[in-house]
């Protein structure tokens, strides 16, 4: 679905942000891409959808090559973002007339935009805020209704920029819950985190360093040897005490728990 071959990018300045990046997505796939700051996830992410045009390589998107303009606004349609800050993708003066704004676009009668919002806002459970201005919404409100922006291109593939960087605990899970929802419905996630612990959600890890991806594979094989600190990353506080319940012989060593429902599951199976 998603065909990448020897991907760079440079800044202007000369310095490379992705080198030489070869990546397969297929259909249905969901991809998270970790890495610390500046490893280039969030530059990769914005080649997919076109966003930024690589310096060499090449990328297409259900066999449509990035870099033919006349198919950009195909290609968004096909592979969808959600950015960080949701306040970034705000333009109308309500929710309604937000979420309208992209399928307005597209053309499509008044008749089928209706239905596409209200089934974008129910979605995303804000049906209640139809009428609202996005000002008057929480961060997480605000994330669910750039998510329903999205959900009413009716996309195949979204791809996540770091979306709940900036929510709390309980806005970050409803975030989460969501994506994972799309997932099993068939939507294609490529979902960019600094978050080692939001990993467990993906069926494929790509890890990122200095514009490479150094790791691609089982989330939960890649986690385990980021545990261990041999990539550099600190490991979120359930999988250090998972490690050191694993090390002391409290737990099986085959297992390593990832989540606080993973470890609650093999406490509650001890003897």
């Amino acid at each position: 679905m998603i065909k990448i071959k020897n991907l760079s990018y440079h800044y202007p300045d000369g310095s490379s942000a992705l080198d030489s990046i070869t990546l397969n997505i297929r259909k249905g796939e969901f991809v998270a891409i970790a890495g610390k700051n500046g490893c280039g996830k969030s530059t990769l992410l914005r080649h997919i959808n076109g966003l930024l045009q690589p310096s060499e390589g090449s990328v297409t998107v259900k066999g449509i090559d990035t870099s033919d303009r006349s198919k950009l606004q195909e290609i968004r349609r096909t592979a969808a973002m959600v950015f960080q800050d949701p306040q970034s993708q705000f333009i109308g003066m309500t929710v309604e007339d937000d979420i309208a704004f992209g399928p307005e676009n597209l053309g499509l009668p008044s008749s089928e935009i209706k239905r596409r919002v209200s089934i974008a806002l129910e979605s995303v459970g804000m049906s209640a805020y139809r009428y609202n201005t996005p000002r008057t919404l929480s961060g997480g409100q605000k994330q669910k209704v750039a998510l329903a922006s999205v959900l009413a291109m009716e996309p195949e593939i979204i791809l996540f920029d770091e979306v709940t960087s900036m929510l709390d605990s309980v806005s970050r899970m409803d975030m989460l819950s969501l994506i994972r929802q799309l997932h099993e419905a068939g939507t294609t996630i490529i979902y960019v985190t600094h978050l080692l612990e939001e990993l467990v959600l993906a069926d494929r890890l790509l890890l990122m360093k200095k514009g490479c991806i150094t790791q691609d594979g089982n989330p939960r094989d890649i986690i385990s040897k980021i545990s261990s600190g041999s990539f550099g990353f600190d490991a979120p506080p359930i999988i250090e005490l998972s490690k050191k319940l694993v090390d002391a012989g409290i737990i099986e060593s085959s297992f390593l728990p990832l989540s606080k429902d993973e470890l609650l599951e093999a406490i509650c199976r001890l003897k």
